[in-house]
């Protein structure tokens, strides 16, 4: 039954980063859902399985971008191990340290993934950063706040296992 459940939340969630995502994007802004599912398994798991479940949801998404193949597999690898180093001992049912552990994977996940990305050029790498991914970090932060409320109301097993004893 875990299985079935993984894969429907997975299933939601890229649906969510392929239909909505776009809709509520402002300009190049736009929350990054894949991340929030990371984030969200890392919370519940151990950071080395946080780290694998980032691996393969990042390896998923760079078959769509085989120029880049391996780069989000690598940061959100690292999303994952740290996310569930520190949300694991966080306190996740106080909203405003949810958002703001969100924010920082959603900014760290971007400043490795640009570095790459910008070539190592330093003045393409601080614009993008500046200008996208730091607004970006914030709209996925706030999304995940909303999306973690949504699915409490809902009664989500997932959500009622935060905190709780991990696997």
């Amino acid at each position: 039954m875990r299985i079935v459940h993984a894969i429907v939340t997975v299933f939601v969630f890229v649906l969510l980063q392929m239909l909505v995502s776009p809709k509520i994007a402002i300009g190049d802004i736009a929350p990054d859902f894949i991340l929030l599912l990371v984030a969200y398994f890392a919370i519940q798991r151990k950071p080395q399985r946080a780290a694998v479940a980032g691996f393969v949801i990042g390896l998923g998404q760079d078959l769509f971008n085989p120029e880049l193949l391996g780069l989000n597999a690598l940061t959100k690898s690292l999303v994952g191990y740290g996310f569930g180093l520190v949300g694991s001992k966080a306190e996740q049912d106080h909203p405003l340290l949810l958002m703001a552990l969100l924010g920082v994977a959603a900014v760290a996940h971007d400043f490795v993934y640009l570095l790459f990305f910008s070539g190592l050029h330093l003045g393409k790498f601080i614009i993008l950063w500046t200008t996208v991914s730091i607004p970006s970090a914030l709209y996925t932060a706030l999304t995940g706040l909303v999306v973690y409320k949504i699915a409490a109301t809902l009664g989500s097993k997932a959500v009622r296992t935060l905190g709780k004893a991990r696997s």
